[in-house]
């Protein structure tokens, strides 16, 4: 059986949602936060007799989730969306959500309140149509999934469901992988001295550019690997380097800090060791060379194989609300789908038609998001399985 959806109700929702500024307060300091976009959301919820929880779990952040129980008899899902966005310098009105040629515009339109007014206008259809599943739905409005990802890694303790999606841009295509990523700070040791006592002095600059020789090199091997089929090649780059403390004198510490995008399979402790082995053997050629490396942070990598059941329902589902089978995708930056993954979850990324992720022009396809409320509603129907009424 088709339903219809409101799509008056979607359009109106997502621009409510846009006009609510929720920039992440780690990413711009005095941002609001998610109070009042988790607030709002709720509020749509209760309006559909479905029971809302607002947690907080830092000041001006929250999670919004509802848990629609099913007879118990199906697996479960969750719909993950992230509330926050990233700043808004230099847009001139970021959350007017105006409207044209059938697009919407304003920050977090594409990325990802139009996930949020899917869901939302998918549930609408559930209350309207009086539909129930056999197993559980979990709807998580999350925080901070464009800073730490504390939003998901806070509902992870509570809720672990069979299969999850989460709502990012894919223009109606299906995510089945994303890159992970590791933060890496190199140090080398100098000794401080005259510049005019080159005896004396022992150069952590001038090491540290020892090492950065060594980096480029493994970065050139890392460009010509085989790589992933979707994903193409790992990489690294070096984005903050500081050494010395001041003019005529032999630096006695530098620092690096390197960022290396990974690929499903690897692991930190892997890629941790590489890096030692580049420190132990220019320090064993070298009684001069002091360095040591940690890792400072890390994010897996993702990965989920088309023959997953809900991959299969998904896939129906999307063909079915749009006449046209999705494409398989992947992603080179990293979404919360790498610690649902790594939860045990059977994962995948969806999200809807638009341009301009974290740029000055930010917009989303309004029919784009109806036919991901649809195809959300049929996934949900077909995954879940509908209760007899």
């Amino acid at each position: 059986m088709k339903y219809s959806l409101d799509y008056d109700y979607l359009v109106n929702t997502l621009r409510q949602l846009v006009k609510i500024n929720s920039v992440n307060p780690s990413l711009t300091p005095g941002a609001p936060g998610e109070v009042e976009l988790g607030n709002y959301i709720a509020s749509q919820l209760l309006d559909f007799e479905i029971d809302a929880d607002i947690e907080v779990i830092a000041t001006d952040r929250v999670n919004v989730t509802s848990l629609i129980k099913g007879s118990g008899s199906g697996p479960s899902l969750m719909l993950n969306v992230h509330m926050d966005t990233v700043g808004v310098s230099n847009m001139q009105d970021p959350f007017s959500a105006l409207i044209k040629d059938g697009k919407l515009f304003g920050r977090g339109s594409y990325d990802t309140k139009a996930g949020i007014a899917a869901i939302l206008t998918m549930v609408k259809a559930l209350s309207d149509n009086n539909i129930q599943f056999k197993g559980d739905l979990l709807l998580a409005f999350v925080a901070d999934e464009e800073y730490g990802s504390i939003g998901t890694e806070h509902l992870l303790k509570k809720y672990v469901t069979d299969s999850a999606i989460v709502l990012e841009p894919t223009n109606l295509d299906i995510c089945l992988s994303h890159k992970g990523y590791g933060l890496f700070e190199f140090t080398s040791i100098g000794k401080a001295a005259h510049g005019g006592k080159p005896q004396e002095g022992i150069d952590a600059n001038k090491n540290m550019g020892r090492v950065m020789a060594q980096l480029d090199l493994l970065s050139d091997q890392l460009a010509q690997s085989k790589g992933h089929h979707l994903l193409g090649n790992a990489s690294m780059h070096i984005p903050l380097i500081k050494g010395g403390s001041e003019p005529f004198t032999y630096s006695d510490n530098c620092t690096l800090l390197l960022e290396r995008r990974t690929l499903p399979g690897e692991t930190q402790e892997e890629i941790l060791a590489v890096y030692q082995s580049i420190l132990d053997n220019l320090a064993d050629s070298d009684s001069n060379f002091v360095a040591k490396v940690e890792a400072i942070m890390w994010r897996e990598p993702y990965e989920i194989t088309q023959d997953k059941e809900i991959v299969v329902e998904l896939n129906k589902a999307i063909t079915q609300a749009t006449d046209n089978a999705p494409a398989y995708i992947a992603h080179s930056w990293w979404e919360d789908s790498g610690l649902t993954g790594k939860a045990g979850i059977d994962t995948v990324v969806l999200g809807p038609i638009g341009a301009g992720l974290h740029t000055n022009e930010e917009w989303v396809d309004l029919e784009s998001v109806h036919l991901l409320a649809k195809s959300l509603l049929n996934v949900s129907i077909s995954y879940l399985g509908q209760k007899a009424i």
